[in-house]
């Protein structure tokens, strides 16, 4: 700058003019999304023989057939042989593996149904399903209820019974039948004490 010459108003003011600028393209960072388990998890689970013996709320959700647990909730289970019981009111109860996937099953006192032959009693489209230790459905039947494999591997459905409505509960009615671990019929339908029962049972 030449000697005696004093710098424009225009110069003075343009470093100015550029922080304000700057600091206008600076945007308020956003806070965090709140969690969204309690929407994405709306029902409640009930954890038994376990410490954490009591109801937890936003436990679970649906997941096609089966249910998802949250993974905070499935991080606490105790699992023994893989799987960990858990009960969902309304609903009843499930194995779930570690990865908190979890398998309506039948109830059977007061527990989910214990593995017969490495088999579980569960559901598939309303009708009676086996499923194994991973939760993979082995077998479908078309059978609207079943007993589970026996050491022969032997299982007793019947199609159109019905609970009596008792505590034990006990199926009265329909047909019954004999079938495999392939869902082959060992014994054709026919009314309860049947040939079906007697070689179920062993009698």
């Amino acid at each position: 700058m030449p000697a005696g010459r004093e710098p424009s108003v225009r110069s003075r003011g343009a470093p100015a003019r550029l922080i304000a600028a700057l600091g206008a393209m600076i945007l308020p960072v956003a806070p965090a999304p709140a969690r969204q388990e309690p929407a994405a998890y709306p029902m409640a689970c009930h954890y038994v023989r376990t410490e954490l013996d009591r109801q937890a709320y936003h436990c679970a959700r649906r997941a096609g057939a089966m249910i998802r647990l949250a993974p905070a909730h499935a991080a606490r289970l105790p699992f023994h042989h893989g799987l960990a019981e858990v009960a969902i009111p309304g609903l009843g109860w499930l194995w779930v593996r570690p990865d908190g996937l979890g398998l309506p099953v039948f109830t059977l006192d007061n527990g989910p149904d214990p593995f017969a032959q490495g088999l579980v009693r569960g559901r598939n489209a309303g009708k009676v399903a086996f499923y194994d230790r991973r939760l993979r459905r082995v077998l479908a039947t078309p059978y609207d209820w079943a007993y589970p494999f026996n050491a022969r591997g032997q299982a007793l459905a019947c199609t159109g019974c019905r609970s009596d409505g008792r505590a034990p509960a006990s199926m009265v009615g329909g047909l019954w039948s004999l079938i495999d671990r392939h869902g082959r019929i060992l014994e054709p339908p026919a009314a309860r004490g049947g040939r079906a029962f007697t070689r179920y049972f062993g009698r």
